[in-house]
């Protein structure tokens, strides 16, 4: 009997154990699928995240400053298609599409097999995909163009398509003028100069392979002199590209390509040494810091020698704006740990913390503000620096700072800095400081002359 009841407990423990697991085999399968779709979204990242490179601009940086990542007047690729207020420029690329047809004799069926081609590849490059490199919490994800976008197949590849003819033909006409309409409208100066702003942004790009990829057959049969792709897009851009350079690697978009054109030609070694916030410009000048226009074209080329810091002129107008907040952007997510870009604009956020640090570099000749409001444009590195996740290490100007803080902590330094001031700062003050010495050294001869008189006696 006994063992027959103990029997019926144990078979009333495990009912009510099975009772408790049915119960929550909904929440468990619910969660198992959840870590299923995760291990999903990992081995898509990590199988092609060399390939993803066009992305959203997250939340918390783009709603500082909406304007400055949204095309003013045309849409390239997915993110801003169909955008109510951009539709009267579909007419117009389908136009410059046609002309570009008719131009290279290549069937519109090659471009559209070229494409297809292709189709995997773009796919890869635009996947959504959610990213481990950024310190972003809540709704700020890195986004590529996603599965939510509401064009797919034939649609998703008749924009890419129609959107990269219209890119080769505004570039061939930019650059040759035979090419194009005395009548085409675009090449009004105001909507010019838009479509060129349109063309930098993150969200408006197209991956670079496949403007390559429908160029190259159009224009096949064309003597070897003809520019390729690459080149006619550094015409275009001739304003940015101050340094004249040809980029020798494979650049991903129009955004990464401005990118490279503010680099220097060769990067100082990282550095591992701690990093130090840099003196203010006023610091500086206190501690006999002297500013000077640096003559490289590279904005990051700045030197420090002999108490004299050089650095290259900047100008401040309206599109240096949208251009530098995109290319941060890219950064974030492209090249997290060679951000040359976020530290230059670090570093002088740091540089001009005062009205006062802004109009002693205006009156160097390093900065050229274009805005007219001087209060607006000094908080302007500072504005860029909202909402960026910065990180020191690796931090390209740590030995120009780490130069500064030694420079500035020397005390003689900073004596001939009051000396000058106090003595020397007016042309009264300096004929009274010469008077002055002059009277002291007749004292001094004075003294003298009295002391051997009184020993001659």
């Amino acid at each position: 009997m006994a063992d027959c009841a103990g029997n019926a407990e144990i078979e009333m423990e495990n009912s009510a154990l099975n009772d408790i697991e049915n119960q929550y085999n909904g929440l468990v399968n619910h969660i198992a699928g959840m870590i299923e779709g995760v291990n999903d979204i990992e081995n898509q990242y990590s199988a092609s995240s060399s390939e993803h490179y066009i992305f959203r601009v997250p939340i918390t940086v783009r709603k500082i400053n909406e304007a400055a990542y949204s095309p003013r007047i045309v849409s390239i690729g997915p993110f801003h298609h169909g955008s109510k207020r951009l539709q009267f420029m579909e007419a117009q690329k389908l136009c410059y599409f046609k002309k570009l047809i008719e131009r290279g004799g290549v069937r519109l069926e090659d471009y559209v097999r070229l494409v297809k081609e292709q189709e995997q590849r773009i796919h890869r490059c635009c996947a959504e995909i959610y990213s481990n490199k950024l310190p972003l919490g809540g709704d700020d994800f890195a986004e590529t163009y996603s599965n939510k976008l509401p064009l797919s197949g034939d649609d998703f590849l008749t924009m890419i398509l129609v959107d990269a003819g219209f890119i080769i033909e505004l570039l061939l006409r930019s650059t040759f003028r035979e090419f194009g309409d005395e009548n085409d409208y675009l090449f009004n100066a105001w909507l010019f100069k838009n479509l060129h702003y349109d063309l930098i942004l993150l969200e408006n790009q197209l991956p670079f392979f496949i403007l390559d990829a429908l160029f190259n057959p159009t224009f096949a049969s064309v003597t070897d002199k003809f520019p390729c792709l690459l080149e006619l897009a550094l015409y275009f851009f001739h304003d940015v590209n101050k340094q004249n350079r040809l980029p020798t690697f494979t650049v991903c978009h129009f955004t990464d390509l401005i990118r490279t054109l503010y680099l220097p030609t060769s990067v100082w070694p990282p550095t591992r040494e701690e990093f130090q916030f840099p003196p203010t410009a006023t610091e500086l000048r206190e501690s006999g810091v002297k500013f000077k226009v640096g003559k490289s074209k590279c904005l990051l080329d700045m030197k420090f020698s002999k108490g004299v810091l050089e650095i290259p002129c900047f100008i401040i107008e309206d599109k240096t704006i949208p251009y530098f907040r995109n290319l941060m952007a890219l950064e974030l997510f492209l090249y997290p740990h060679d951000s040359y870009i976020i530290h230059y604009i670090v570093f002088m956020a740091y540089l001009i913390n005062t009205p006062k640090d802004f109009d002693l570099l205006v009156q160097s000749g390093i900065l050229v503000n274009c805005f007219g409001d001087s209060g607006a444009a000094t908080t302007f590195f500072n504005n860029l620096c909202t909402e960026i996740p910065l990180s020191f290490n690796n931090f390209y100007f740590s030995s120009l700072c780490i130069d500064l803080k030694a420079y500035c902590r020397n005390v003689w330094h900073v004596w001939k800095v009051t000396l000058k001031r106090d003595y020397f700062g007016t042309p009264w003050r300096k004929t009274n400081t010469f008077a002055a010495i002059i009277g002291l050294v007749l004292t001094f001869i004075q003294t003298l002359y009295s002391i051997f008189s009184l020993k001659r006696v």
